[in-house]
């Protein structure tokens, strides 16, 4: 056999069969990448001969967690050490332990139960050594070895710290492997039987073998003491010398066997890993075209590669079957910055939001700045996946290489923006993009798809309500002024000038959006709606309409039309050139005027004092903008007729006309 040369074929058998005997995960997870990290960082720091080079740890052990299980990793590698700390003695007895401890790791992982039996090998000969190497330089501990009975010169027990750092780094070397084959996604894929079977039984094989290893380092603690306790032993030097040859001989062969196993064990994950990767890529290329009964195919293809429950609610960990028939809006993203909210507003908070968000879930998949995740990061995420009300990958730092390259490359994701792809019912993508539309028109894009985005258009026009619905939701029934300049004085012209109209008696409502932030108490004194929110929301919405916009203009270039150009207008406003640029309208209608021509006409309209009363500011601005009548009209009504009526209008110009009483 590939992996055995003192246990005979049938040996190896039983062994499997005990193991799996012994093997009864119950999906309780521990990042073994991560704890195998910190056993590499605590040995390689003790282990190592120059006693002047700091400790350089990224990780802190008391942020690796047991999830899904009400034993801490504490406790465990407690547990685990009591076992291991308990004298064996001869090899069948280290096999009896062997399977004690697989006994006791029968819940985990197999990477898990590796690396969890190096994290107790890790706290024990950390324990000792860690004060032996700082010896040379710091009394304190110096004083505590000697306490320990712990030899202080390394000259005296350096070929066995050199048999013991040879297998502890082969140790670590076969783990990697096995943490590699744990994470391969064999649920998507299916990989031939006889080398799938064949790379099995070695990984079992071979975590027998770093447990059964890391037991006999630990059973070899005596022979790390005996230099110290030689005086009080009645063994002689020469006696103590040839046990202490006899146990670093022990662990070399181990350690050459074990690097042995990592050549070949190496190439079979590897070559496995290539196959399923291969397999992988084909179905994620093929994503877009296959038919679907519904969405759990293509989001277990997506999420679930290495976990059976991907996703999380706040901190309840839920499963892709509970966003089965329905809409799946996949959010592609940095952790979330102020759009997003917005995003979340629309879709959760919308006061249209009614029955609809029954049929919907937005699945936020946080996307890192770079390969790995910070801390930062890491505590950014838990943030806002347990505040925000979406449905989130959790622990997203494990998701496949395979599936961010995808993203990136055929989805075209870029770091500095986010995406909204949706998936429908049926597992169909709908829409590649669907931010622009919901920042739009919030819940009433569902089932946003990209023909429901057409239809629309087709709905809505240049509008205030296509400006303001959703951001600003209070203007219902009223007229509205937004009005945007970099022209201090210009403003205190232009608000002057609506005070002035307001106290006419019309109802209208001043919004100030330019681009550039005014001093907001200079605004709230003017009593000016000002809001750097909304300010941000609004240009943002109109970003949204451009890029929407331009896709159908690609489609058919020759057709006008009147949104794109306002919106463009608005976004490229030269505000050197022109003072400044104003929007009025009631909800369903809107008008466009330059900041110059505006003021000109409400200066109009305060002349016209009392005589434009009921009429209604976007019609008064209208008519302002017509010549009046170079000669003068006379219309008669009846005076009780008269009464009723909100304003009296020349027939020609549609100016008001002053009214007079007239006996006869």
């Amino acid at each position: 056999m590939n992996f055995r040369r003192d246990i005979s074929a049938l040996n190896e058998d039983i062994i499997v069969e005990q193991l799996l005997r012994s093997h009864d995960p119950d999906g309780r997870w521990l990042d073994s990448e991560m704890l195998l990290q910190e056993v590499e960082t605590i040995l390689s720091f003790v282990l190592q001969n120059d006693v002047s080079r700091p400790l350089l740890t990224e990780n802190c052990i008391t942020t690796i967690e047991v999830f899904d299980s009400k034993e801490t990793l504490p406790y465990a590698i407690f547990r685990i050490s009591v076992q291991m700390l308990c004298p064996c003695t001869g090899e069948n007895e280290i096999r009896k332990r062997t399977m004690v401890l697989f006994d006791l790791l029968k819940e985990y992982r197999w990477d898990a139960k590796a690396v969890l039996v190096l994290g107790v090998l890790a706290a024990t000969y950390g324990g000792l050594l860690l004060p032996v190497h700082l010896a040379i330089c710091d009394p304190v501990a110096a004083s505590i070895a000697k306490l320990n009975q712990l030899p202080i010169e390394r000259t005296k027990f350096r070929p066995w710290l050199e048999s013991l750092n040879l297998l502890i780094k082969a140790m670590v070397d076969v783990t990697k492997c096995i943490i590699k084959f744990e994470k391969i996604p064999f649920k998507q894929a299916k990989l031939d039987n006889n080398i799938l079977g064949e790379t099995l039984s070695n990984i079992y094989l071979t975590t027998y073998r770093v447990v059964k290893s890391a037991l006999t380092c630990m059973q070899q603690i005596p022979y790390f003491k005996q230099t110290q306790q030689a005086k009080k032993s009645r063994k002689t030097a020469a006696e103590l010398s040839i046990e202490s040859r006899r146990a670093a001989g022990e662990l070399s062969s181990l350690g050459y066997q074990l690097l042995n196993i990592h050549t070949r064990l190496n190439k079979q994950v590897e070559d496995c890993s290539t196959q399923i990767e291969e397999e992988i890529n084909q179905r994620l290329r093929n994503i877009n075209i296959e038919t679907h009964q519904d969405n759990q195919d293509v989001l277990h293809l997506l999420f679930s590669l290495q976990d059976d429950l991907p996703l999380q609610q706040y901190s309840r960990q839920i499963s892709i079957t509970e966003v089965q028939d329905k809409v799946t809006l996949l959010l592609l993203s940095k952790p979330p910055v102020e759009p997003l909210f917005f995003l979340l507003q629309q879709l959760y908070d919308h006061p249209s939001n009614t029955n609809t968000e029954q049929n919907y879930e937005i699945i936020w998949v946080p996307i890192p700045s770079s390969q790995k995740w910070t801390d930062e990061e890491k505590e950014i995420f838990d943030f806002y996946s347990n505040s925000l009300p979406w449905i989130s990958v959790r622990q997203p730092w494990l998701m496949s290489s395979t599936i961010l390259n995808f993203f990136k490359q055929e989805w075209h994701y870029k770091d500095n923006e986010a995406m909204l792809v949706v998936i429908d019912s049926n597992g169909r993508f709908v829409n590649m993009n669907a931010m622009d539309m919901v920042l739009i028109w919030g819940v009433k894009a569902y089932p946003f798809s990209v023909s429901r985005e057409d239809e629309l258009w087709k709905e809505h026009g240049w509008s205030i309500n296509l400006l303001l619905d959703g951001i600003h939701p209070t203007f219902e029934g009223r007229e509205i002024c937004i009005f945007g300049s970099e022209n201090l004085d210009w403003i205190d012209e232009f608000v002057s000038l609506a005070r002035k109209i307001q106290n006419l008696g019309f109802q209208l409502e001043l919004i100030y959006l330019s681009n550039q932030r005014r001093d907001e108490r200079a605004m709230e004194e003017s009593s000016i709606l000002f809001s750097p929110t909304l300010q941000q929301l609004f240009w943002l919405r109109l970003e949204s309409i451009e890029r929407s916009k331009l896709k159908r203009i690609v489609i058919e270039p020759s057709k006008p039309d009147r949104v794109f150009e306002e919106v463009r207008n608005l976004l490229d406003f030269d505000y050197g050139k022109h003072r400044g640029w104003g929007i009025i309208g009631n909800g369903s209608t809107a008008e466009t005027v330059d900041g110059e021509k505006m003021t000109e006409r409400m200066r109009k309209i305060v002349r016209w004092g009392e005589y434009a009363k009921g009429l209604g500011f976007t019609e008064a601005i209208e008519i302002a903008a017509e010549k009046p009548c170079e000669l003068s009209h006379t219309a008669v009504v009846p005076f009780e007729e008269a009464l009723t009526m909100r304003v009296v209008t020349c027939e020609k110009c549609k100016w008001p006309m002053k009214r007079f009483v007239a006996y006869q």
